[in-house]
């Protein structure tokens, strides 16, 4: 007697993560890519304080 529902409560639990799943990797692909930008400046003999941390993307 309890088989079929076992049976049933596995169903519905995969069926619910696969559902899961599948919001989960939309949201993923819709969000924006994540594009960071580089310091594209042109370096000097020696490397200045600001340089260095424009390179680093610090402060």
């Amino acid at each position: 007697m309890t088989t079929p529902l076992v049976a049933g409560l596995a169903v519905a639990a995969a069926a619910y993560a696969g559902r899961y799943g599948i919001v989960a990797w939309q949201a993923f692909k819709a969000r924006p890519p994540r594009m960071r930008r580089f310091y594209e400046g042109g370096f000097q003999a020696t490397m200045s304080r600001r340089e260095a941390a424009l390179i680093l993307g610090v402060r």
